[in-house]
């Protein structure tokens, strides 16, 4: 808590993974497992999951297993539920003037429409890319960085790294193993499932959380703590493990 303490909101950015954090399920798993030409995609997630492959080798393969054509897949995508703080979580920071972006290892177009689909059109988005070819599709990493530790498709720390504001401490948000290397790199971060064990494994302290409304009342708790503007009156969770 001593470390949210000291972070303003004149002096934070905000980055926000999005699979799992701000949707309520991974959309790529949910794709690969409904549209995969077979189930060859499960050898390649073992082969992720043990740190044999990146992202990069593992989402470029899996796309190459899929077979669906445009209208079935916007149709699919657009049902893709958000985490239901998220909207709570957004209102705070752009009433704050908090920079905020979504930097995902998923795919930018379904991410556009799923937060349009919400009501949000004007957050940042850095995610991968696709190519569609009647019923294939084949991934587009223009974010992806040679230097990446983690072989990843779009190397967060990386994209961090070029959007940041200098003199602005970090705050990230992520629930998974795409957002280890940006989250240990953070001033604060949020973190649950894999990304929670990940942390505590290598002891990096970390706030957990259930959905993105116990980050918003955590942020809103330090930043004003005589308001209740967001709309958020459940008691927070905000000690740091």
């Amino acid at each position: 808590m001593n470390e949210l303490r000291r972070l303003r909101p004149s002096d934070s950015q905000v980055w926000i993974d999005f699979d799992g954090t701000i949707s309520q399920r991974d959309v790529l798993d949910d794709l690969i497992r409904k549209f995969a030409k077979n189930d060859s995609w499960r050898l390649i997630e073992e082969r992720w999951a043990e740190g044999l492959i990146g992202s990069f080798d593992c989402l470029r393969q899996e796309f190459a297993l899929l077979r669906v054509d445009a209208p079935e897949l916007t149709d699919f995508v657009r049902k893709i539920p958000i985490d239901s703080g998220f909207e709570a979580l957004i209102h705070l920071l752009q009433s704050m003037r908090v920079p905020v972006a979504i930097l995902s290892d998923g795919v930018e177009r379904f991410i556009r429409l799923i937060i349009h689909e919400n009501g949000f059109a004007k957050i940042p988005i850095y995610a991968n890319r696709i190519a569609h070819c009647g019923d294939r599709l084949s991934l587009r990493c223009h974010l992806r960085f040679s230097g990446c530790d983690s072989g990843a498709a779009h190397c967060k720390c990386h994209t961090a790294g070029q959007i940041g504001q200098p003199g602005r401490k970090t705050i990230y948000i992520g629930d998974g193993r795409s957002d280890l290397c940006p989250a240990v790199k953070a001033d604060l971060v949020f973190a649950k499932g894999v990304l929670a064990k990940e942390l505590t494994h290598r002891q990096k302290a970390f706030i957990p959380y259930t959905t993105l409304g116990d980050v918003a009342r955590c942020l809103q708790m330090v930043w004003l703590p005589e308001s209740m503007a967001v709309g958020i009156d459940a008691e927070p969770r905000c000690a740091a493990r």
